[in-house]
Formats: structure tokens, sequence, C-alpha cells
């Protein structure tokens, strides 16, 4: 998913849900200051989170767990 941060995190249980226990959600288009949020919302969800970033934009990577 590249869109909104809002988007991104009131969309967040629908999209946890739509991802198969051991696979990944890859969301990017993050800016910096966003990413503690966006990070925070998805861990409830998916507890193996991965952070990437070039530049001043970072991508969010979250595995959900069997």
């Amino acid at each position: 998913a590249n869109i909104l941060t809002n988007p991104l995190i009131k969309l967040a249980p629908t999209f946890a849900a739509l991802v198969n226990p051991d696979g990944e959600i890859l969301l990017s288009g993050i800016l910096k200051k966003q990413v503690d949020r966006v990070v925070g919302c998805y861990s409830a969800y998916c507890p193996d989170i991965e952070v990437a970033n070039i530049d001043e934009w970072y991508r969010v990577t979250a595995r959900r767990i069997a």
C-alpha cells in the first residue's frame, strides 16, 4: 500500500485481516515523522515489523504471526 498515513491507520484492521498467517504487508511512502504512528498501529496485528528507508521515505514491512 502506498497511500496516506491516516487511511493506512484507519484501514489497519481490514488490511491485517486480509494477510494470511505468516504473510506480510508492505506499507510504503511514509514520512519519518509518521513512522512511529504506523508501526504502533500495525504492531497490534503484526508483531514482527521491519522499517527501512531511502532518504525521507520509509517502508514498513509487517509479518503476521500464525
